[in-house]
């Protein structure tokens, strides 16, 4: 396991301490700017709100002879999680529009919520239930009323205004860590890792270009990858990971390891793209003291792999099995998201192995094993009829 454990749960507590809704993460952005700019790790802001952070990689020429050019490696994840935007006022109450798939409990009266403000207060609240939809009209259905816990800062609130879960920013309990976003936080805290590890200057640079991206909007729709694959903003022959915190599945676990995502609910993912993670859980595992990783496809859900695939890129994807998915907990109730110590902390590992394995992603034991076919085999199978 990684030696730097508080470094890279420190990264992830700074990016839980700002909340962000879709097509509200002005303030997580600005963290991963500033952790990027202390890391001396250049990036680029395109015309849509992502953040395209670049590792060079070693130079073509620097190659060994005989092997392929090492293509660039990018790992996605996105800023924004489920909640609420509130975008008018309606006597007492504020009307909220749910952005994401919150789950159904959310929308009941007297669930405890944060209105945020523009200067970083955080203003308590309650929902007060679902918008009457036979009075409201068509759309009421994602509306729900929000009641302050004081009337008088009604007025004071700028709108649209995000609303967001009242649970934990972050907090390390044992073996877990809960936070009320999670999904996609430790994404996002594991390409900082990542890309800090990447450039300590204690290490040759890796062996093709590396790229963090941060997207936003995922939750109502992938909109941020969508529009940056669309806009072939990654060279076409990146290979692409996606980082997600997915609900657990028989097979993908809390305390199993990291997931290598073979596909969502929508693609199956690339063999290609997958061998550089599959070549690095090899290598993770013939470590005397082994490593712990799991391989599912995860069908509870899609996530920006499917978006990327959708214009052509080799996709695959590393998931954090989640606890707590979207803030819906057993038994009707909001609490915060879990993951396992261990899977987030592996799943860095397992990033970064794979950028260090990628030119010998063709190479994995078991396309080794189909290549050999042993020569009896072969010549039995020669000129003879079934």
């Amino acid at each position: 396991m990684i030696d730097r454990k508080e470094p890279a749960l420190d990264l992830l507590a700074r990016l839980g301490a700002q909340p962000a809704t879709s097509f509200r993460e002005g303030d997580v952005a600005d963290v991963v700017q500033t952790i990027l700019a202390e890391l001396d790790v250049a990036y680029r802001v395109d015309d849509y709100g992502n953040i395209i952070a670049h590792r060079p990689g070693a130079a073509a020429d620097e190659a060994p002879a005989g092997q392929p050019a090492v293509p660039p490696i990018a790992f996605v994840a996105h800023l924004d999680h489920p909640g609420f935007e509130a975008v008018a006022v309606d006597g007492d109450f504020l009307v909220a529009t749910v952005m994401g798939g919150v789950p159904p409990a959310a929308l009941e009266p007297g669930v405890p919520v944060q209105v945020l403000l523009p200067d970083g207060r955080r203003w308590g609240a309650r929902t007060a239930g679902k918008i009457d939809v036979g009075a409201a009209g068509a759309g009421a259905e994602r509306q729900v009323l929000i009641s302050l816990d004081d009337p008088a800062q009604l007025p004071e609130v700028s709108l649209p205004a995000s609303v967001v879960f009242d649970l934990v920013d972050f907090q390390r309990d044992g073996d877990f860590i809960r936070m009320r976003a999670v999904d996609d936080l430790a994404g996002c805290g594991s390409i900082l890792f990542l890309l800090a590890a990447l450039s300590d200057g204690n290490g040759a640079p890796p062996p093709g270009d590396v790229f963090g991206v941060f997207t936003r909007a995922e939750e109502v729709g992938l909109v941020g990858a969508r529009l940056l694959a669309e806009a072939g903003t990654l060279p076409p022959d990146t290979l692409v990971v996606s980082l997600e915190s997915s609900r657990t599945l028989p097979g993908a676990e809390i305390g199993g390891g990291p997931v290598i995502r073979v596909g969502d609910a929508g693609f199956t993912f690339n063999a290609d793209a997958e061998s550089a993670l599959i070549r690095a859980r090899e290598t993770l595992q013939a470590r005397p003291e082994g490593f712990k990783v799991q391989r599912q496809l995860m069908s509870g859900g899609t996530c920006e792999a499917s978006a990327f695939a959708l214009y052509g890129y080799r996709t695959t994807g590393i998931a954090f099995p989640l606890g707590n998915y979207h803030n819906g907990a057993p038994e009707g109730r909001i609490e915060a998201e879990f993951i396992h110590q261990e899977d987030y902390l592996g799943g860095i590992e397992l990033m970064l192995e794979a950028v260090r394995r990628l030119p010998e992603r063709e190479n994995t034991a078991f396309r080794q094993r189909l290549r050999e076919v042993p020569a009896e085999f072969r010549q039995r199978l020669r000129g003879q009829n079934p």
